[in-house]
């Protein structure tokens, strides 16, 4: 994946990087323009982009006349270039995004899971990325690269999903392999709450904050964190795996070694199972929403929730020390849930942590692993490899 036939030197690499980054960000741009705003020579530039152009990265946009010497032609990034697939792979839902080379998202799609399971629910996602595909009109053999995001941790070597008690269904299953054999393309591998907290920093309420964390209380929990804008994903990528902090129930049963202290306490299944345990058909939204209409039992519920979501918030807040806190997940973002948290803060800490709802709501995850796809196509195609900083995302269009 190379818009180079042959490795060009270095500086040529560069140029390639400077021009595109202007393309990206701030659209049609003229020749002239691009050298100015780049500090390259007319010459350069005007070899740089008859190279991106005869590659079909860059394409004429249109002629602007000034009022003063010749008109000037613009360029624009091609679009229909190429094109990147985001995918969030829940365990009950599947969200996919199909984005072109230039940013923009062209189609979203939205689909229960259908209690399809392994290598069935892979299947599954396959059809709706074909029917995504087909609904944005985007070749198919033109799709460069995928990120999918998972709960839990993929294995570098084996493939194999792990972490993951709410998926796992996916057992011995090469993940990786198995998504990329399927795809037919490149796939990147990626926590979903890693995804999240990247679709937030790019879309959400965190624009331009590089220390964020992003906490997700839901069918599962979770923490992403940005630190110095750099994810962080630990020794064995299981940084944030906070189901396991040893608290909110007892971490020496095996159901707490099994999915965690913290999350048999706060997760949706723990909330249901503190407040009716027998009520099978019971949910946490239900709880959420019984406690604003006043049911006693139901606000209490949701009151020992919220403080032990607090002393995580405390906890993490400790930790990392990040710039603000995001809630998400369909327990974490709730209104009621999110008040009750910064009103239980105060009693078990002096500091004052900023923590809010995710902007993005449940399209967190899905934006993140749009994000990184983008990314990383951008800076496969034109940014040099070894150079130490990755190209910025540009901004998001629909």
């Amino acid at each position: 994946m190379n818009v180079w036939t042959n490795a060009p030197p270095m500086l040529r690499q560069i140029s390639v990087r400077a021009a595109m980054e202007i393309l990206l960000h701030e659209g049609p741009t003229s020749r002239a323009e691009l050298a100015k705003k780049t500090g390259l020579s007319k010459q350069t530039m005007s070899e740089v982009i008859r190279t991106l152009e005869e590659s079909g990265w860059v394409r004429v946009k249109g002629v602007v006349s000034g009022k003063v010497g010749r008109s000037a032609v613009t360029y624009e990034v091609a679009p229909d270039a190429g094109y990147v697939i985001g995918i969030d792979l829940g365990s009950t839902t599947v969200r996919v995004g199909v984005v072109d080379i230039a940013g923009r998202i062209l189609q979203e799609i939205e689909a229960p899971v259908d209690g399809h399971t392994g290598k069935a629910l892979v299947l599954h996602l396959n059809k709706l990325v074909e029917a995504s595909l087909k609904k944005a009109k985007a070749p198919r053999n033109k799709v460069l690269l995928a990120a999918v995001a998972t709960p839990g941790v993929v294995d570098p070597e084996r493939g194999t999903l792990s972490l993951a008690p709410n998926m796992a269904d996916f057992g011995g299953l090469d993940v990786a392999k198995t998504l990329r054999e399927i795809l037919r393309c490149d796939v990147i591998i990626e926590n979903d709450i890693n995804a999240a907290v990247i679709g937030e920093s790019w879309k959400g309420s965190s624009i331009g904050l590089d220390s964020l964390a992003f906490i997700s209380l839901g069918t599962g929990i979770g923490l992403g964190t940005l630190v110095n804008g750099k994810l962080m994903r630990g020794a064995k990528g299981a940084a944030g795996e906070i189901s396991y902090l040893p608290f909110g129930a007892d971490p020496y049963e095996p159901e707490s070694l099994e999915r965690g202290a913290l999350e048999c306490a706060i997760s949706a299944r723990g909330i249901v199972e503190r407040h009716r345990p027998y009520e099978s058909n019971l949910t946490a939204r239900d709880v959420l929403e019984q406690a604003e209409d006043g049911d006693v039992q139901a606000l209490t519920t949701v009151e020992e929730t919220a403080r032990l979501a607090a002393l995580l918030v405390v906890s993490v807040d400790a930790m990392l020390d990040p710039q603000k806190i995001i809630l998400g997940g369909n327990v974490g973002r709730h209104p009621l849930m999110v008040r009750l948290i910064q009103e239980a803060l105060p009693a078990c800490t002096k500091r004052m942590i900023s923590v809010e709802a995710s902007a993005l709501g449940s399209r967190a995850t899905l934006m993140g692993a749009v994000a990184i796809a983008l990314n990383q196509l951008h800076n496969a195609l034109f940014s040099p490899q070894d150079l130490p900083s990755e190209m910025r995302l540009p901004t998001l269009t629909t």
